[in-house]
């Protein structure tokens, strides 16, 4: 045979062997007994590639599918924050932590029938319509979220539909096993586990290296003061209120609500009015509290002495504003009986002899004039005026003039009414031995002084704030009613009313604060809506709660320290000397 020139052997074979196997199954001339038998090797050829292409397709198909399930979770679900610390309070109890969760998520484009979809994942899932779920699926985007937190009973009923698209992949959630009891203190994260709020945005550096943070608040005593606070709000019709508690001796916080607020498990359904924090954020003229104030700084600056009287029988003018008093007194009145009767003209009139200079300087060391060094986002810089002349300091005396948040008045007045020294406020739990700073304001000999006034405005008959009088616990207080400002005028109908009270006066442990946003007048208290009606109580149900919490136990007013601890020789009502531990 003669070989072509371009031909190879190689390739003469392979056309001889494919040349045999057409023979073999296509021959051109059959007999009766090969035709049958080619036609079985032509049957089981037909279905061995038959099959061979099948499997081919399947295992194509489930590798797509693993796969595309697979980068969905990567892309889509990120388990953002499953280190994220711990927060817990003061005794270990768990304020916020991370916890895996199975979302349930879908791919629009990976689903063959949305209302199929719908129809039936509505009937597993109750909370979403099927309208709900189409209008999900018809989103331009390759993942959904339906669910964020689905049951194991859920789990195998939705695995169970068989149905393409959907997806339940691992995550993590941030859970506040309280709700809404702590919301204001501990705040939110987003999706990316970012703190945005609270301690979770102020303390997120710390908390997204995985290490735990434990606040100063107490749990107990946190529900103690939302609930009081929350009756009072209700059955005084109120717009709100704000209560905290704080220890004196070391300036930790162990309470801070602000009403309404929100359940940070439910933060995006949260109303605006709610995430707002009254206690560091909002700023108020806190009326007559600052009395105290301004008690403890006339007898620190030596402007004043017990014995000191003042001409309160007619309304002081300064350039056409009058100040009087609530109640009209037709004498003078020394210097404890201002404070006990919360006289404005009084008040004023010892700013007078202070001077506008020293008593501003005082308010800046008290921390009134800057924002509070606490560890949240939200707190608030006070409002007072540029010009701080004799007619600011007369209105400052009683506040009004000036606003403040609560975190404030707890700093300025833990120093007037503690051991003269003022203690930032701290969210954080102090440790053992820890050094903490102290500013020394005013001595010992002035706070003594105040407290017993304090004492005084809840245990003498004429004093405004008697129904905060806790037995045993030797409450002193100082209530406060300020008009707010609306429409550039005060309105007399609309009132923020404050007691700010501490326990036991002879030795002050904790500090308390009430404020009330315009409560109404009911007739339970005979028409009145004032501090000494609406937030008094508060104070009195608040420290009975608490007070067994905190390790502190009633006391006998006879002991002779308690009546070393106060001052024997206080003269109210014209009467002669009483004592403060009256």
């Amino acid at each position: 045979m003669t070989r072509l020139p371009d031909q190879h052997p190689q390739a003469e074979s392979d056309q001889t062997l494919l040349g045999g196997l057409w023979s073999r199954f296509w021959p051109s001339r059959l007999a009766p007994e090969q035709a049958r038998n080619t036609a079985q090797m032509r049957l089981i050829f037909a279905g061995a590639l038959a099959i061979t292409c099948f499997a081919g397709i399947g295992a194509k198909a489930f590798h797509l599918a693993t796969v595309s399930a697979q980068g969905d979770t990567e892309v889509h679900v990120r388990l953002a924050g499953a280190d994220r610390g711990a927060i817990y309070d003061r005794n270990g109890r768990v304020l916020a932590q991370t916890v895996p969760v199975m979302t349930l998520h879908v791919d629009p484009k990976q689903v063959l029938d949305p209302y199929e979809v719908a129809e039936k994942l509505s009937a597993v899932l109750p909370e979403l319509t099927k309208q709900d779920i189409l209008a999900a699926l018809s989103r331009k985007t390759r993942y959904v979220e339906l669910n964020r937190k689905i049951t194991p009973r859920r789990h195998a009923a939705i695995l169970g539909l068989g149905l393409p698209g959907i997806f339940i992949t691992p995550s993590n959630l941030r859970t506040y096993p309280n709700g809404a009891e702590a919301a204001h203190i501990l705040g939110q994260v987003n999706r990316d586990g970012l703190g945005i709020a609270g301690i979770e945005k102020s303390m997120q550096a710390t908390l997204s290296s995985g290490r735990d943070v434990t606040l100063s608040v107490d749990l107990g005593v946190q529900a103690v003061v939302r609930r009081a606070l929350a009756e009072q709000i209700k059955t005084f019709e109120a717009l709100g209120g704000t209560g905290l508690v704080s220890n004196i001796k070391t300036g930790e916080v162990v309470a801070i609500v602000s009403l309404p607020d929100y359940d940070p498990n439910q933060y995006a359904v949260a109303e605006q009015k709610a995430l707002f924090n009254q206690a560091t954020k909002g700023v108020f003229e806190m009326g007559s509290i600052f009395k105290v104030l301004n008690t403890a700084i006339a007898l620190e600056a030596g402007s004043a002495q017990l014995s000191s009287s003042y001409d309160v029988t007619r309304p002081l003018r300064i350039g056409g504003f009058p100040i009087r008093d609530y109640h009209p007194y037709d004498r003078f009145l020394n210097l404890s009986e201002v404070l006990v009767y919360s006289s404005n003209i009084g008040s004023a009139r010892i700013a007078e002899e202070i001077g506008p200079e020293v008593q501003r300087g005082y308010m800046e060391k008290l921390g009134l004039l800057g924002r509070p060094a606490l560890e949240l986002t939200e707190t608030a810089r006070p409002l007072y005026p540029s010009s701080w002349g004799r007619l600011s300091s007369y209105t400052i005396s009683f506040g009004h003039g000036i606003s403040v948040s609560p975190v404030h008045v707890m700093g300025a007045i833990g120093a007037a009414a503690g051991d003269g020294e003022f203690i930032a406020p701290t969210l954080l739990k102090r440790s053992p031995g820890e050094v903490i700073e102290r500013v020394r304001i005013f001595s010992s000999q002035t706070t003594r002084k105040v407290r017993s006034m304090m004492r005084l405005v809840v245990s003498h008959k004429d004093g405004t704030a008697n129904f905060a009088e806790a037995p045993g616990y030797l409450v002193g207080a100082k209530t406060g009613t300020a008009e707010k400002v609306k429409g550039k005028r005060y309105d007399k109908r609309a009132n923020l009313v404050s007691v700010v009270a501490a326990f036991p006066i002879h030795d002050p442990e904790y500090l308390v604060f009430v404020m009330v946003d315009e409560p109404q007048p009911q007739k339970h208290s005979h028409g009145y809506a004032t501090a000494g009606w609406v937030a008094a109580p508060v104070i009195a149900d608040i420290v009975n709660r608490i007070a067994p919490i905190l390790n502190v136990h009633p006391v006998d007013i006879n002991q002779p320290e308690i009546r070393r601890n106060l001052e024997p020789d206080l003269r109210i009502g014209g009467k002669g000397a009483i004592r403060a531990s009256y």
